[in-house]
């Protein structure tokens, strides 16, 4: 059976590959943006939203469809609120769709329960975890036919972001990292680039993987573990520098230009893993790493495929 799908990112690149399966729906708050048309190009059908609509037009651009990857952008406009509106409606429009029989919902866990309480900033989580709330306790309807995936640390952060996640090279050479962890406190992690084989695998699954909880990482590891690999690769000196959390904090304000709010916020994400330990890892959540025919790439694959330092 055919399924029609509002998706985004690389999940339209890997349901392109299976055109008996998909017909593809992309939302754009800009259809006219070069990637939209490129779209258009390979037989997606591009079509305007804005998740600042209200419910009835979003419902209205997920008319016919059995299958909505839905997503929400935090950074966008660094709002908690204005982030949990967007996806309550998404909630809201997905519910009012008779013909949806898959909702997978791209989400982060509840920082607060993780930590037992002690990180309370961590707002772009908490944001997406009251969503996920929402969902289950006020759409119980639409909560049956919902897959929740978990997102990591992005190795592609490194390409987009190489600022705060690459090491920098001094006078000597030598290529310094900061980051508020010890060397072997680790953070789960994947290539974003997979996130399409994942999406495939769940919908083919069917019914199983239903009002379950995703955790989407490939490996776990520690800042100074990637930067050690990044050395051998590029055969370069490195060096691994343990920050306090109000080092880093400080660092992202004065040389990534972030609000005092946000640094917090995204510091003590940072933190829940050095003191919390890999809390992606749990068993309540369903592991993608586990699961059958789903194959990750790791690091050592990623930094193969990309150049990630300037050794001019």
């Amino acid at each position: 059976m055919t399924k029609h799908t509002v998706v985004g990112g690389s999940v339209v690149e890997e349901l392109l590959q299976h055109p008996d399966l998909y017909h593809i729906r992309a939302l754009t708050r800009d259809p006219s943006k070069p990637a939209a048309t490129a779209l258009t190009a390979r037989g997606v059908e591009v079509q305007y939203a804005d998740l600042d609509d209200t419910r009835e037009a979003l419902a209205a651009a997920f008319t016919g469809a059995h299958v909505i990857y839905a997503l929400t952008d935090f950074w966008q406009k660094q709002s908690s609120s204005a982030e949990i509106e967007q996806g309550k409606t998404i909630a809201d429009a997905a519910a009012a769709t008779p013909t949806l029989q898959h909702f997978i919902w791209s989400a982060l866990p509840d920082p607060v329960a993780l930590s037992g309480g002690e990180f309370l900033n961590v707002h772009h989580w908490k944001g997406k975890s009251l969503v996920t709330e929402y969902i289950e306790t006020r759409k119980p309807d639409l909560w049956e036919r919902t897959t929740t995936i978990l997102f990591p640390n992005y190795f592609e952060n490194c390409l987009t972001i190489p600022d705060r996640y690459l090491p920098t090279k001094d006078g000597a050479g030598r290529y310094t990292l900061r980051f508020p962890h010890s060397p072997k406190t680790v953070m789960p992690n994947v290539a974003i680039a997979d996130t399409g084989k994942l999406v495939h695998i769940i919908l083919e699954a069917g019914p199983v993987y239903l009002t379950k909880t995703i955790a989407f990482w490939a490996q776990a590891l520690s800042e100074a573990e990637k930067l050690a690999e990044l050395g051998n690769h590029y055969n370069v000196p490195t060096r691994y520098v343990p920050a306090s959390a109000s080092e880093f904090q400080e660092i992202l304000m004065t040389q990534n230009r972030m609000s005092e709010e946000i640094a917090l916020d995204f510091t003590e994400q940072l933190m829940i893993f050095e003191k919390c330990g890999n809390v992606y890892a749990r068993d309540e959540f369903v592991q993608a790493r586990e699961i059958p025919g789903l194959s990750l790439q790791t690091w050592s694959e990623f930094i193969c495929k990309h150049k990630l330092l300037d050794q001019a």
